[in-house]
């Protein structure tokens, strides 16, 4: 004999194979509804077991049932509402960043190389007999002593030869000149002994011509000439220090044979002896 099958215990199960309880007011309208159903006239004479007049309302119950947490459950995200699948948003275009184009070869800051200035300056040297262009705003001493040593005393202190130098570098740029008489010796013999000294440039030597005068100079790093004239020796020098060799890289060889073409000699008008002392 089968138990009879309370709806209420039905329902219950049902529900409990679910993901969640149902809330009471649904409980109740739900089992309301089951209870007022008519069930509908079935044609013939027959009539269904007293079993199955029970479970006719109990299955329409629970379509109902899940009828109603089906609609719970999807009509939000149907309609796109709260809980329901988010909408998806717009893909932000990415902003191009603004391009800088590369400064142009003329816009380009370029350092400008350095250059020696014009030789507009002009120097007459009443002690060793000579004259000479020399840079634009370079500074000029004048010997005050003659040349007596065996050989150039090269010392930017000393009294006995003239410069004309840079007056930013000084003793680090310059040009100096002195000239005495050769004596004795030969031109040959006193040219060979100043190239030769510690201030020369040596050997090999090759010859120079300075004023239709001749002499001897070195190598095409050195920048010394010597030269002689009725008797009397020159010594002329451009002196560069390594110290800061882009300043003085203008001043290389071929600018020192520029100063050679200005150069105009006076032997006649050398003076051996000290200058008298300015008033």
């Amino acid at each position: 004999m089968t138990a009879p099958r309370d709806p209420d215990r039905l329902i219950h199960a049902f529900l409990m194979e679910g993901r969640t309880e149902l809330a009471d007011p649904v409980f109740d309208a739900v089992r309301a509804t089951i209870e007022r159903k008519r069930q509908r006239a079935v044609i013939g004479p027959w009539r269904l077991p007293n079993a199955m007049n029970k479970l006719v309302p109990i299955g329409l119950g629970a379509a109902a049932v899940v009828a109603v947490l089906v609609i719970a459950t999807l009509g939000p995200a149907a309609s796109g509402g709260v809980g329901g699948a988010p909408s998806p948003s717009a893909t932000p275009t990415p902003t191009a960043e603004p391009s800088v184009a590369a400064p142009s070869a003329s816009a380009a800051s370029v350092a400008s190389p350095v250059t020696a200035p014009p030789l507009t300056g002009s120097f007459t040297s009443t002690l060793h007999g000579f004259s000479l262009s020399f840079p634009e705003g370079w500074s000029t001493r004048a010997a005050t002593q003659p040349w007596t040593d065996p050989t150039f005393p090269l010392d930017f202190r000393g009294n006995q030869t003239d410069f004309l130098f840079d007056p930013i570098r000084q003793g680090d740029l310059f040009l100096t000149v002195a000239s005495q008489p050769i004596g004795d010796a030969t031109p040959e013999a006193w040219l060979a002994e100043q190239m030769a000294s510690g201030e020369g440039c040596g050997t090999p030597t090759k010859p120079v011509v300075v004023d239709s005068a001749s002499g001897l100079t070195g190598g095409d790093a050195c920048t010394v000439a010597v030269v002689t004239s009725a008797g009397r020796g020159y010594w002329i020098q451009l002196y560069t220090s390594g110290d800061d060799p882009t300043a003085v890289a203008p001043y290389d060889r071929a600018w020192f044979d520029s100063v050679l073409a200005t150069i105009q000699l006076r032997p006649e008008e050398a003076i051996d002896v000290a200058a008298s002392p300015s008033p």
